[in-house]
């Protein structure tokens, strides 16, 4: 029996802060998350810290957590704070611990961790290293420490697909649960790697926004989605954590529904490691294996929330796949204008961002699109919010795409 899933609990941290009405809020008033970094000397998506009113607060953990965990780790843990809070599952008793699969991933390990740790090593001081040095760099830690706390034994995966990690561990949760093999899952993504390292390394590949444009030098550097000016991605931080559960167990205990989740694609584009085909074919795959799995026609979806990070060739081959697929019948915006690129986390805050669009029926514009160059039939979204369309359960399609050709689409729909 394949049994229906549907998504309960949210929690995040993003650059507009901790929690999931903050990044609502921001999408909302159309705020952009972005800042200038001088120590980086670049724009960056980071999440606030500090005492204020939103703002992550690192000393709300321990000291042992803060020696022993990584930064990464620690958004983590309040993302699912956040969520299972969210979802009211803290509460269940019966079969919440054995049942209960951990499901995030993480693509970039802790790159100044590394590069301290080599400092030391390099200086003659490897003494002076830390015990928890390689647990810190881990990618499945982060879940590691989720299922320790909260004494979870359902299974700790952690896929790292680059930029469509967050979805790739949203889609596997999902499978899992429908098959039966968990009654419901923590899942998601993190990523926290604003640091030089990671910084010079997107340099020097080209990847990031910057102030030189072909057409106009004078623009300030940002993150502009399918917009002519685009010139690279903003790099950013966070974290988003998503409950997903059986429907049987989700009425039989009145939770509230955020939405179901009908089914996923995956393809792998077999192009280049790090840009992907400009036909957008890789796209239209995952597009299309993920509407044969939920069982949807083309004309059943209203909305797309795409990939789309801000670069020449990426946004376009995007675009020309939907184009391809729906023509101009489908709404078609990314959040990245927002929030920046928060890397493998951007699959499960931009997630987020979308079933709260659906809930709230209210579709979000792409920020900094003023002049599209994609010119092929689509519905950019852009300047204004729009309404949903009344008349038809609310469906939606969702992107997300990594370096090494990974693509994964899922699609959700109102309950």
């Amino acid at each position: 029996m394949a049994h229906r899933v549907v998504i309960t609990g949210l929690g995040t941290v993003s650059p507009y802060g901790v929690g999931v009405k903050r990044l609502w809020d921001g999408i909302r008033q159309n705020k952009s998350g972005l800042k200038f970094d001088k120590a980086l000397g670049v724009v960056v998506g980071a999440v606030p810290r500090g005492t204020e009113d939103g703002a992550f607060n690192v000393n709300e953990f321990s000291n042992r957590d803060q020696r022993e965990m990584a930064t990464p780790t620690l958004l983590t843990l309040k993302a699912v704070e956040e969520a299972l809070q969210d979802s009211k599952l803290a509460d269940v008793e019966e079969g919440f611990h054995d049942e209960t699969a951990v499901n995030i991933g993480m693509g970039i390990a802790d790159l100044e961790e590394i590069h301290k740790t080599a400092t030391l090593i390099e200086k003659g001081r490897p003494r002076q290293v830390g015990p928890f040095f390689v647990p810190k760099i881990l990618t499945n830690v982060p879940g590691g420490y989720v299922a320790l706390k909260y004494g979870l034994k359902g299974g700790n995966s952690s896929s790292t697909t680059a930029c469509a990690t967050g979805l790739t561990c949203l889609a596997e949760a999902f499978a899992q649960i429908q098959s039966g093999r968990v009654r419901r899952a923590v899942a998601g993504s993190v990523e926290s790697c604003l640091n030089s390292v990671s910084v010079v390394g997107f340099q020097r590949m080209r990847a990031l926004a910057s102030k030189t444009d072909d057409l106009d030098d004078t623009l300030p550097s940002t993150s502009r989605p399918f917009d002519v000016h685009r010139n690279g991605f903003v790099l950013s931080e966070g974290a988003g954590i998503l409950i997903l559960e059986r429907l049987e167990d989700a009425k039989a205990r009145g939770a509230t529904v955020y939405a179901e989740v009908l089914g996923y694609g995956i393809s792998n584009d077999a192009y280049h490691l790090t840009s992907p085909s400009p036909d957008g074919k890789a796209s239209e795959l995952s597009i299309t294996r993920c509407l044969k799995d939920s069982k949807l026609d083309v004309s059943d979806v209203q909305y797309v929330n795409a990939h789309a990070t801000s670069t020449k060739v990426g946004d376009k081959a995007e675009a020309i796949s939907i184009s391809r697929l729906f023509g101009p019948k489908v709404a078609l915006s990314s959040l990245k204008g927002h929030i920046g690129h928060c890397v493998s986390a951007a699959g499960s805050i931009e997630s987020i961002g979308t079933l709260l669009s659906m809930t709230n029926g209210e579709i979000p514009p792409t920020l900094n699109l003023a002049r599209s160059d994609v010119d092929v039939d689509v519905d950019l979204v852009q300047g204004e919010w729009r309404r949903w369309p009344k008349g038809k359960r609310r469906v939606v399609v969702k992107n997300s795409f990594g370096f090494g050709g990974a693509f994964v689409s899922v699609a959700f729909a109102q309950v």
